[in-house]
């Protein structure tokens, strides 16, 4: 009897442990990489025993390390049971079963060391469960397209059998039928329109970083870098070398953001067919990625004025997820022309075109609630005056005004983009005050619908409403409550939708 795939259980590749010592390495150097630099920089002799015996000890317990996990790591198929199963550890051993119906995605994703080596890593993502993903490092291609489509097909063969899947899952012939490519020049494009003000973020955390970590190397020196410091003009002091010193952070951040866009979407290729759509992109690691649409849970259109001028649009996908917040539950898809992200969107939810049923702002009060909370820095910055001597009561009044006017400003606008369009199939939220988001769930995908009324919203007429979906919420605060009829339209076709999309 010939025995079936993957039945016994099977261990990565030897290379695995290449990239376990590595992954191993990289960790220990974040969380000691202060104490390394340390010991670099302190003023010993370079050949001080402890630069030979600690690099030493650190190897040698990385190699066993990653040795024993290698040896620990097992995963097969279990035929009769209906799972994949996996067991893992070094100091305690790990036992993973996951049933064929609660595998959600089966992805590749390559490393620069992996590519080098010529393996791939094969992740599992599972929903509705606490398990986190399962990531196999440094298996071989053939091996992993293989594990792939046993998985995938034996999930939908179960589906079958249950009656659970709908007609998308039938196997079909699956005929590429659009593709699209994002070149460098649009990459560019993206990293130039994004929103740097993180890349600015970075550099400010690296900066505090530093200054935390080796504020006591120059406590010794304090008197003679006091006295160095004084002969420098400060920032405050010399306007020009202040206009130059904020240009340069400037561009640094859009250095950062660009490179960031880089490496994150180099090479992105998409490629819709009949039955899924298959992205792959990424520089230092490589993710190939392939959805169905029945998994889509929330589609995020995304672009901001400088963007809509340039006509790119970014596509944000999420995934039914055990976890709220878990970044690989959401897929981003930037550099779109809008006909291309209208596209996808098509593709995903089927080409629909309904009338809106309703469309809801919210009440002024969520505005002056906004407003409110955005008051509560601004009074406990009151204090800075009276603590700090270098700052005086007109120098702070200056920065509240200026900060009074800009928190208006945002809570206005924010405030004036919000809408909520409930249409047969659809609820869309739309907001945004630089990047414009457009929001879109289906209502039979919706698990359940919450409202909240507030004691000070009851006069006024009002509540707020929350949408729950696997992938997240859609939330919209202080509506009229005449929304609520529409609550029991969405709770209605919850509960006599027979479609299937776990």
């Amino acid at each position: 009897m010939e025995t079936q795939p993957f039945s016994s259980p099977q261990r990565q590749s030897v290379t695995g442990i290449i990239i376990i010592f590595a992954g191993t390495l990289y960790k220990i150097f974040r969380m000691f990489w202060a104490v390394v630099l340390y010991f670099i920089i302190q003023q010993s002799t370079p050949f001080s025993v402890l630069y030979a015996i600690i690099p030493t000890i650190v190897v040698a317990l990385a190699i066993v390390h990653s040795y024993i996990s290698y040896r620990n790591f097992r995963f097969h198929i279990d035929y009769e049971k209906d799972e994949f199963v996996l067991t893992k550890g070094v100091f305690s051993t790990d036992y993973i079963a996951i049933l064929f119906d609660k595998i959600q995605q089966v992805n590749f994703e390559r490393g620069i060391l992996e590519r080098i080596i010529g393996v791939y890593s094969l992740v599992i993502d599972t929903a509705g469960s606490d398990q986190k993903e399962i990531k196999i490092h440094a298996i071989e291609k053939e091996k992993a397209e293989e594990l792939s489509v046993i998985l995938l097909s034996k999930k939908e063969e179960q589906q079958n059998n249950t009656g659970a899947a709908d007609s998308e899952d039938i196997p079909k012939v699956d005929n590429t039928e659009w593709t699209y490519r994002l070149s460098i020049g649009r990459l560019l494009k993206i990293g130039i329109s994004s929103n740097f003000l993180r890349g600015f973020g970075l550099i400010i955390a690296f900066l505090s970083t530093l200054y935390n970590e080796f504020s006591r190397l120059f406590f010794e020196r304090e008197e003679d870098f006091l006295e160095e410091a004084g002969n420098i003009p400060l920032p405050l002091e010399s306007f020009f070398l202040f206009v130059i010193l904020s240009i340069l952070v400037l561009l640094l951040s859009v250095f950062i953001t660009v490179a960031e866009v880089f490496i994150k979407y180099y090479n992105l290729k998409l490629v819709q067919t009949s039955e899924r759509l298959h992205l792959e992109m990424g520089l230092r690691t490589n993710t190939k990625v392939s959805l169905q649409p029945r998994r889509v849970q929330i589609v995020s259109i995304i672009t901001n004025p400088l963007q809509k001028w340039l006509n790119i649009y970014e596509t944000k996908i999420t995934l039914a997820g055990s976890r709220e917040k878990n970044s690989k539950s959401k897929i981003s898809i930037p550099g779109l022309e809008e006909e291309s992200a209208k596209r996808i969107k098509s593709f995903l939810y089927g080409k629909r075109e309904e009338e809106q049923r309703a469309v809801f702002k919210p009440d002024i009060v969520d505005f002056f609630r906004r407003v409110n909370f955005g008051l509560i820095p601004l009074v406990i910055s009151y204090i800075i005056p009276f603590s700090v001597e270098e700052v005086s009561v007109s120098e702070w009044l200056v920065f509240a005004v200026i900060y009074l006017f800009c928190m208006i400003f945002y809570n206005f606008r924010m405030y004036k983009s919000l809408k909520l369009t409930i249409t047969e199939d659809f609820i869309i939220k739309s907001y945004g005050v630089w990047n414009l988001v457009e929001q879109t769930a289906e209502i039979y995908k919706l698990q359940s619908v919450s409202i909240k009324r507030p004691i000070w919203y009851r006069r006024r007429g009002l509540v707020n409403v929350s949408f729950h979906t696997a992938g997240g919420d859609i939330s919209f605060r202080a509506v009229d409550e005449e929304i609520l009829s529409y609550m029991n339209y969405t709770l209605f076709r919850i509960e006599t939708s027979r479609k299937a999309w776990m």
